[in-house]
């Protein structure tokens, strides 16, 4: 059973699942270049990629991997029942990161793109990522990090004077730290910055939304004409000759049980 806490983020997840693969070529993008990586390890035998959404990276899993069992799960039954429509051929579960319902050392390999920064806890998941890797096994995953929408942030910020409460996702220590509490060792983590122009601050927060991203802004009111003075603020500031810049923060995982 998934936890009540996190049922606001599964309901925004379920409400994108239509929607979501017009937004996300960003992170298609990234997917394939996680692919890369994982397919320059040995062939795993048993593959799990948490947070699978739509499907995306694991069905690119089974292809590279097309003697491999490949499991996508996910905590949003929406994204999962899209995954199916597209993909009948693979493993679908709907489960909770942090209480991933396998036995101990079942996979060679778990994978995840873009997912774990969502995780209420992610010293209890990546916990649960090792629990369930086979010894020598390898968690290669990405996340958003800490800098991401940091220009819709200080705008907003301006705009409403500081009465808006923002859910800012980890950084890099914060990860290596959840990492090694997990029981990781030496874990690898690197980060980079991938800038993406949108028309408006408006086109970019119905991009969060689209992709169910729009968890960041946890309580308080913005109403009309903060929103405008918000908007007017981040195009003063952060404006190129195609519109406005938005930063994503990408944080590199790989670790070895």
């Amino acid at each position: 059973m998934i936890p009540a806490i996190d049922s606001k983020i599964r309901r925004r997840f379920d409400a994108s699942a239509g929607r979501y693969d017009r937004y996300t070529t960003l992170h298609r993008q990234i997917a394939e270049r996680l692919l890369s990586r994982v397919t320059k390890m040995p062939a795993p035998k048993i593959c799990l990629d948490v947070g699978c959404g739509t499907g995306y990276l694991t069905r690119r899993l089974k292809d590279c991997f097309p003697q491999s069992e490949i499991t996508g799960l996910d905590f949003a039954q929406g994204m999962l029942e899209a995954a199916r429509v597209q993909n009948p051929g693979i493993a679908w579960i709907l489960a909770d990161s942090r209480r991933l319902p396998f036995s101990d050392g079942h996979f060679d390999a778990l994978v995840s793109n873009l997912a774990y920064q969502w995780a209420a806890d992610l010293p209890q998941a990546f916990g649960e990522a090792r629990r369930v890797l086979a010894s020598g096994g390898i968690l290669a995953c990405t996340l958003f990090g800490f800098q991401t929408c940091r220009e819709l942030f200080e705008s907003l910020d301006q705009a409403k004077a500081g009465q808006l409460q923002f859910a800012r996702l980890p950084d890099t220590n914060q990860v290596r730290e959840a990492l090694t509490l997990g029981g990781f060792r030496e874990p690898g983590v690197d980060r980079e910055e991938i800038k993406i122009t949108f028309k408006g601050m408006h086109e970019l927060m119905l991009w969060l939304k689209a992709v169910g991203a729009n968890n960041l802004l946890q309580e308080g009111y913005l109403g009309p004409e903060a929103l405008l003075r918000a908007a007017a603020i981040y195009k003063e500031k952060f404006s190129n000759q195609q519109g406005v810049e938005s930063t994503f923060e990408v944080i590199w995982v790989h670790a070895q049980k």
